[in-house]
């Protein structure tokens, strides 16, 4: 399978899921009011205090979102005051964004594009990049795609990566058990179970500067079950799962977050 069948096979996933019972779960009123009432609700704490920290004043600023997803990132930052373009390689799942935007009166630019190319995204544009969980277990080639961000930020403009611990990729990940190795880390392929010093290497000969790196825990049960599993666990099965004396896979990081600038 040669690399744009790939792409192809990816698009007719994600334009399928787009309308999943699982996304659709995303797009809720009562998601949709929560988000509007508290934009920083879509983003772990430790990310958006990362973001604060390298941009305290989101106003005006350009933000690119590649890889979008549920778009709630995109959302947020519009909220916030953000000049956003959500990218996707979905053109549903930036059809049913588009749909919210405007219910929300939020003016986002939306363009279907492949993250490792940007082929549709202005060179030096953005004061930020941001790239948000799950992004990087679908990009076969991080060099290109973080040549691209690097290609898109203005000088002195950041990117920001936050995606799943590399070290949860070697376990099988049950709560409530021991963790269980299922493989090695350094098995990247077939996978895409991208290791820390490929993504950190990658961002660093596209000529990216680390500013800082971020290892944070789970703050919520999302990140040990699915949508379709937690429909059915009752509060008390889930009390205490993020500490590690009760869960023991709680004793690893659960998310990384990494932000580089374009000197």
């Amino acid at each position: 399978m040669n690399g744009d069948e790939i792409i192809d096979r990816i698009k007719a996933y994600w334009n399928e899921t787009s309308d999943s019972a699982w996304y659709r779960s995303l797009r809720t009123d009562e998601k949709i009011m929560r988000l509007k009432e508290q934009p920083a609700s879509a983003f772990h704490p430790a990310v958006l205090e990362l973001i604060r920290k390298y941009l305290p004043d989101l106003k005006g600023r350009r933000v690119l979102l590649p890889s979008s997803g549920d778009n709630h990132a995109a959302f947020a930052l519009a909220m916030m005051g953000a000049h956003v373009t959500s990218s996707d390689i979905s053109e549903r799942q930036l059809e049913n964004a588009s749909v919210i935007a405007k219910r929300l009166c939020l003016d986002i630019e939306f363009i279907c594009d492949d993250t490792m190319k940007l082929s549709h995204i202005r060179g030096e544009a953005y004061d930020m990049v941001y790239t948000s969980n799950g992004t990087l277990s679908w990009i076969s080639d991080l060099d290109k795609m973080y040549r691209n961000i690097f290609r898109v930020l203005k000088t002195g403009g950041h990117s920001v990566a936050y995606d799943l611990h590399p070290f949860n990729r070697p376990f099988l990940g049950e709560a409530w058990k021991a963790p269980l190795i299922v493989k090695s880390y350094h098995d990247v392929f077939p996978d895409l179970h991208w290791r820390l010093q490929d993504i950190v290497n990658s961002q660093i000969r596209a000529g990216l500067s680390i500013r800082e790196l971020a290892e944070l825990p789970a703050i919520d049960a999302s990140f040990w079950f699915t949508y379709a599993e937690l429909q059915h666990k009752r509060p008390e099965e889930l009390e205490g799962i993020n500490d590690w004396k009760k869960n023991p896979m709680a004793a690893l990081p659960a998310w990384i977050a990494l932000v580089s600038r374009k000197n």
